[in-house]
């Protein structure tokens, strides 16, 4: 598939369009299903829009947005690298989300295969979807690492190869900080989305990124096997 890429000179006009974008999804979601299903990424990229987000809203009730996590970092929620305390603080603790709409992955639940089954679970009982079938988001946010990774799913990672479980559990990275396991969507989900949108600064990340972006997947860079049954974008901050 060919994705859509839009270059911006900084962060602060890549979260303005996204925004732009985010609350155009929403409203037709909401127009065709009654309610907008998204799951957030972390990193520093959408950090911006979140706050844009908690400010100016999505077009529609937040009463009608249900917010997921791609990934997640296993540390207590008051640590500074946990995805949920660090988007709580930027989006949820300024804006009026229903706390029932708000679904973090479980950092307390141990083993991690655990905890990955119990979000997996928490998903397919939201989306009312039977075992087997794959969830379709209206929108999966996406960033990318220098390495190619997206979400936790690392270069070398058995994960994906992963063909059946949505929520997979994977060990402490080696080319990622901080070294901790971690939870994560796996592939089939990712590309069961609706949208697909990546927020990604090419600062650093030039060779990931045309590696990302070539026409065919290469497993070295888990985020060019994101090719999701619906539309893909890339917003790319130059700056």
């Amino acid at each position: 598939m060919t994705a859509l890429v839009r270059r911006f000179p900084d962060a602060a006009s890549l979260a303005g369009a996204a925004l732009g974008q985010i609350t155009a999804l929403a409203r037709a979601a909401h127009a065709a299903r009654g309610r907008f299903t998204m799951a957030l990424c972390g990193g520093s990229t959408p950090l911006p829009l979140y706050a844009a987000m908690a400010g100016q809203g999505l077009g529609i009730p937040f009463e009608h947005v249900l917010f997921f996590f791609g990934d997640e970092r296993l540390v207590p929620v008051t640590d500074p690298e946990n995805t949920f305390g660090v988007v709580t603080a930027a989006l949820f603790a300024k804006a009026a989300v229903p706390a029932g709409n708000i679904h973090p992955m479980p950092v307390d639940i141990v083993p991690p295969d655990l905890a990955a089954a119990a979000y997996e679970a928490e998903m397919r009982a939201t989306f009312a979807e039977p075992l087997g079938a794959v969830p379709r988001f209206d929108l999966i946010l996406l960033g990318m690492g220098p390495d190619g990774h997206t979400a936790s799913l690392f270069p070398g990672s058995p994960a994906l190869g992963e063909t059946t479980r949505l929520v997979a559990a994977v060990p402490p990275p080696v080319t990622a900080k901080p070294a901790v396991p971690r939870l994560t969507f796996t592939l089939p989900l990712l590309n069961a989305a609706r949208q697909v949108l990546f927020l990604a600064s090419a600062r650093g990340k030039e060779a990931a990124l045309e590696k990302a972006l070539a026409d065919v997947p290469d497993p070295a860079v888990p985020a060019s096997l994101v090719r999701p049954a619906g539309d893909l974008t890339w917003l790319v901050a130059t700056g």
